[in-house]
């Protein structure tokens, strides 16, 4: 790899993963929390790494001997919205611990983009986009695969920066947070140098959100001679998982292989398939695909270029092995009905989530 190339590489996963101390907590998982017993709510809190520091003020540290206190008095600000008076906490946790107030709590529980020119042209060209593709891919998959996102450990006391969907900014600690409060805001953040902060371990594989992948393999491909022979195959995909077992994807395949004249057959089809993954046996998760979109097929033979355009119906199995929450080795066999013809292909890669 290019030199230049590998640094930008590098500072992508520098700047967006590794190096950052804010997380996320999904607000599904604050909404579970604020349900918990106050002194409980640290023990175990779904985080995701954010790609970048989101700015939220001066550090406010706490500490493993940080006081727990109970709820201060709240006052209501605008209908159903519960707030703490700042008067009841200065913005620093540390503080707020060692002082005399409160009290400690007790323990409770179709179509697309269509490459022509030729065979060869079109292989080509196809390189160059399959090249472009996993320089992306690469890149994704180091900043996604270095980021935590998983289950921590944090203290009851932990200031939580809040941020509803009107607009507002509150904190508060993580023990102050009332269900009406959960369910005003849009997004929670917490820095892990504000206080004790210790990673649990990574959640398994989360396909629900936007998808992108690359396979590689083999295909089967039909010369205008009649001859049916293997040749590579790849595929890019970008699409989206509505929850953990079904997506939407849009696909790219190209194929090709040389004809009895030595020269170029080029394949290429643009579908959109409907994924689905029902079955989980640990760590392994089987499913099926299927989908639609145009085939093109150029074929280079002899002094002649021949061309056509169909369109595209497949289908096929799924298998994946889970790496960590946001990356899966992926494997796919395939049948594809274009041209008047079935053509197979075997596929093998990597999705990131």
């Amino acid at each position: 790899m290019h030199r230049s190339l590998a640094g930008w590489l590098a500072g992508c996963v520098v700047a967006a993963g590794c190096g950052t101390t804010t997380y996320e907590i999904p607000r599904s998982e604050l909404v579970r929390l604020a349900a918990v017993a106050p002194d409980q709510r640290g023990r175990q809190v779904r985080v995701v790494q954010q790609l970048s520091d989101t700015d939220v003020g001066p550090v406010q540290p706490v500490y493993e001997n940080t006081q727990v206190v109970l709820f201060p008095q709240p006052w209501v600000n605008g209908p159903d919205r519960r707030r703490y008076s700042e008067s009841h906490w200065n913005g620093n946790v540390g503080n707020l611990g060692s002082s005399g107030g409160g009290h400690a709590s007790g323990g409770h529980g179709g179509g697309g983009l269509h490459l022509s020119g030729g065979g060869g042209s079109g292989k080509g060209e196809a390189i160059v986009i399959l090249a472009a593709a996993a320089i992306v891919l690469f890149a994704s998959a180091a900043v996604e695969g270095s980021r935590y996102d998983g289950y921590a450990q944090l203290h009851p006391m932990q200031p939580v920066y809040l941020f509803g969907k009107d607009g507002e900014q509150t904190v508060m600690p993580l023990a102050w947070i009332d269900p009406d409060t959960a369910q005003w805001a849009d997004r929670a953040i917490v820095r892990s140098s504000e206080g004790p902060f210790r990673e649990l371990g990574r959640a398994p594989l989360d396909r629900a959100g936007f998808t992108y992948a690359m396979l590689g393999g083999l295909g089967g491909y039909k010369s205008l001679d009649g001859s049916v022979a293997n040749g590579p195959a790849a595929t890019i995909q970008f699409g989206y998982f509505f929850d953990q077992q079904v997506g939407l994807v849009g696909t790219a395949f190209f194929g090709w292989r040389d004809n009895a004249t030595a020269q170029t057959l080029f394949d290429s089809r643009y579908t959109v398939e409907l994924q689905g993954y029902p079955v989980q046996l640990g760590r392994v998760h089987l499913g099926l695909y299927g989908g639609g979109g145009m085939a093109y097929r150029w074929e280079d033979y002899g002094p002649n270029t021949y061309g056509d355009g169909s369109t595209a119906l497949v289908g096929g199995a799924l298998v994946q092995l889970d790496i960590n929450t946001r990356l899966a080795l992926t494997g796919r066999l395939g049948v594809t009905d274009a041209h008047d013809e079935l053509m197979t292909d075997a596929l093998f890669g990597l999705s990131v989530y």
